[in-house]
């Protein structure tokens, strides 16, 4: 890490912010009108193109018996000959997996072909939601992606009434693109802003939230274009208990 920072969710905006997403594609109609031989009868012809980045990730809705099923999913110890690994034991696996170190926190290994994070001898189930901001904030992109809060909180929902002791961390993260400490702020400011939704909007108890940023320290696409790095800037629902 390139300096030590202060981990907290109030944070100034800075002006290179990582988010910079993509818009939706245009959508330009061009419409030419052709005389055929019949007196009276007009053919219209339409030419549809499109402009913009064609190469963006597609935006998916959140399946909903998947979120459930993931989340639904209670933390479990690991073992190693019996015996839970002591803290900071790395667990040898041939997945693919990615360590995150910050200060003052805990190792955490990602499993992202399973979608469990290792932490402290602990394996935590976590949901990527479909969560987009606007560029440089933590206000929420577009309709998809209030959607998908509103699904997250359905899938929760469900969760605590069967479960009421389930508790599930929101995990902000962001691309390699900007400054560090830029970066930490930032995806602490929108994993609140998703925090704040859910308990604000939606109703969940706040006793079944927590909410940190991560920065870029977890990123799928470190040297990607700009249509992969929107990926990046995500949100992750990882239950904890």
């Amino acid at each position: 890490m390139k300096s030590k920072i202060s981990f907290l969710f109030a944070a100034a905006l800075l002006s290179q912010a990582d988010a910079q997403i993509p818009t939706q594609p245009l959508t330009v109609v061009e419409e030419k009108v052709v005389e055929v031989v019949q007196p009276s009868k007009v053919v219209v012809e339409q030419t549809v193109t499109e402009t913009g980045n064609p190469g963006a990730p597609a935006r998916h809705r959140l399946d909903a018996a998947i979120a459930r099923r993931q989340l639904s999913i209670v933390p479990k110890a690991i073992e190693i000959n019996g015996k839970a690994p002591a803290p900071g034991t790395t667990v040898e696996t041939t997945e693919t997996t990615t360590e995150v170190k910050l200060p003052g926190m805990p190792l955490r290994v990602y499993n992202t072909e399973r979608s469990v994070v290792v932490v402290e001898g602990h394996e935590l189930p976590y949901l990527t939601i479909p969560v987009l901001f606007v560029k440089e904030t933590a206000d929420l992109l577009d309709v998809e992606s209030s959607v998908a809060l509103e699904d997250t909180a359905a899938a929760i929902q469900e969760i605590t009434r069967t479960d009421p002791g389930a508790v599930f961390d929101i995990e902000g993260h962001t691309s390699t693109d900007g400054a560090t400490e830029m970066n930490l702020n930032l995806s602490a400011l929108r994993a609140r802003k998703v925090f704040d939704e859910l308990t604000n909007h939606y109703g969940i108890p706040v006793t079944a939230l927590s909410a940190h940023g991560y920065g870029e320290a977890f990123p799928s696409y470190p040297d990607g274009s700009e249509s992969q790095m929107v990926l990046d800037r995500r949100v992750l629902v990882v239950r904890v208990k």
